[in-house]
């Protein structure tokens, strides 16, 4: 994808450079605890990856006020997850936002359009910034799909920022695939 490439199926190396430090690499784990406030997971949303997106979002849009990227364009952003659910959920704060309260999977804040999907919809598209809520932090659920997370982890031009629960993801998943990629990431808590 225009330069990026995927080094192996441990991790995930983009060669797009950008001035953004807020991550610290070009793809990251944003740490969610089980133990976290409001990290509980029913119905397939989880709350405390909802407020964290959101924070970072605003925080990254703050910093992409009035920036274009490499294309000329205003930074794009993706919120994408694996539960209907969980979209449910980002979408409702995602219409908190000025001016976007009645969009419903195209928003924009700060002149940085975001478009809120599941990976299934997102498939062959991409985004400057991506962010993907795991939502789950005891089962692997959806996640247990070698193409989904491919899809998942690949739409990302500048910056992947995973969010989920690293300990589950790192050390109980029953999945090879979910192991590797937590524990190849450097991780953000906090």
């Amino acid at each position: 994808y225009h330069g990026e490439s995927l080094k192996n199926g441990d991790s995930v190396a983009v060669e797009r450079e950008w001035d953004y430090l807020g991550f610290g690499s070009h793809a990251i784990w944003l740490d969610i605890p089980k133990n976290s406030k409001y990290a509980q997971v029913s119905q397939n949303k989880n709350k405390a990856e909802v407020d964290k997106i959101l924070k970072e979002l605003k925080q990254f849009c703050d910093w992409g006020e009035g920036r274009v990227n490499d294309e000329g364009q205003p930074y794009s952003i993706a919120i994408l997850t694996f539960y209907k659910g969980q979209e449910t959920a980002l979408r409702k704060e995602l219409q908190k936002l000025p001016d976007n309260n009645k969009k419903y999977s195209q928003f924009e804040y700060k002149g940085q359009p975001i478009k809120l999907a599941t990976v299934d919809y997102f498939q062959g598209q991409e985004a400057d910034l991506v962010f993907l809520s795991m939502v789950n932090n005891y089962r692997d659920g959806f996640l247990d799909s070698p193409n989904r997370l491919n899809v998942a982890i690949t739409r990302a031009r500048y910056q992947l920022a995973i969010v989920g629960c690293y300990d589950y993801f790192a050390n109980n998943s029953r999945t090879t695939e979910l192991k590797n990629l937590a524990k190849a990431l450097p991780r953000k808590v906090k």
